[in-house]
């Protein structure tokens, strides 16, 4: 089922992209500061600037997950402390 609505909504992304390309095809100049100007069609800086989007985006996203980790593992640790010291503290009232 996975599989089948992953192909279901990559197919219309894939015509649309296509379309994308084929409308924006026209060259424009691109002039880095160190390197010679190059020409280059704008779908193609288009799709690199989405493509380094999405990495970005994925990068700090895996980040925040490790970091929600390792806090995760942390308070696991402390609640553990805390259930020790629970047991002591209830053995000692009895």
């Amino acid at each position: 089922m996975t599989r089948f609505l992953s192909l279901l909504i990559s197919i219309p992304f894939i015509i649309l992209m296509a379309a994308f390309a084929f409308k924006n095809a026209q060259p424009v100049s691109v002039d880095l500061f160190f390197f010679p100007p190059v020409s280059i069609p704008l779908a193609v800086i288009l799709l690199i600037a989405l493509f380094l989007g999405v990495v970005l985006g994925y990068l700090f996203n895996v980040f925040a997950l490790l970091a929600q980790k390792k806090k995760y593992r942390q308070l696991e640790k402390k609640q553990e402390a805390l259930q020790g010291l629970s047991g002591v503290l209830h053995k000692q009232g009895k």
